[in-house]
């Protein structure tokens, strides 16, 4: 499992879905949990990694705008949402986040959000070993680590909008990400 099979498992799944969400998160969990534990363990730390650096003000906008209002709960599940879109809009988003309204939505969801994309290692992981019980995944994935190498290889495919972190306000979002407001505000 490296950053490409990650990609290529989400855009696989999600194409297959007919871009439908749910259905997206039912053939990935299948898919994954046929690979190694080991592997799995990997895509749950690429994961991490992807959501982290996807913690940007602006991108917290977008999803603000996009939502009609976004929680701290809410941003993680857009960044859910994001993430399972594929790896061009996502690295698209972080560099400008308003790059969403330009973004082929072949459905209409209420909301941007994917809460379950959070929970596919962990999903994936237990269907693997036939089990329900959350504890063994969480014990393996807090001693599971990824190589230096592969912490920097995903990190450097990553470029940000010199402005992704731009403080903003309800006041100020219409200059802040002007595309997604006309859509969606």
């Amino acid at each position: 499992m490296d950053k490409n099979e990650f990609w290529n498992l989400i855009q696989e799944a999600y194409k297959e879905a007919d871009w439908a969400t749910d259905k997206q998160m039912e053939i990935l969990i299948d898919r994954l949990s046929k690979y190694t534990q080991e592997e799995i363990l990997k895509f749950g730390k690429i994961y991490e990694i992807y959501a982290k650096e996807s913690y940007k003000k602006k991108l917290w906008a977008a999803a603000y705008v996009m939502n009609g209002g976004c929680s701290d709960d809410c941003f993680d599940y857009f960044r859910g949402w994001l993430i399972s879109r594929g790896e061009e809009p996502y690295l698209n988003a972080l560099l400008d986040p308003d790059f969403l309204a330009d973004l082929d939505i072949p459905y209409d969801d209420e909301y941007f959000e994917n809460e379950q994309m959070l929970s596919v290692p962990l999903l994936a992981f237990n269907k693997n070993i036939g089990s329900d019980d959350l504890d063994t995944y969480y014990e393996r994935i807090r001693e599971f680590e990824l190589e230096s190498d592969e912490i920097f290889d995903i990190i450097d495919t990553i470029s940000f909008g010199e402005d992704i972190d731009e403080n903003w306000d309800e006041n100020n979002l219409e200059s802040v990400v002007p595309n997604l407001y006309k859509l969606y505000w």
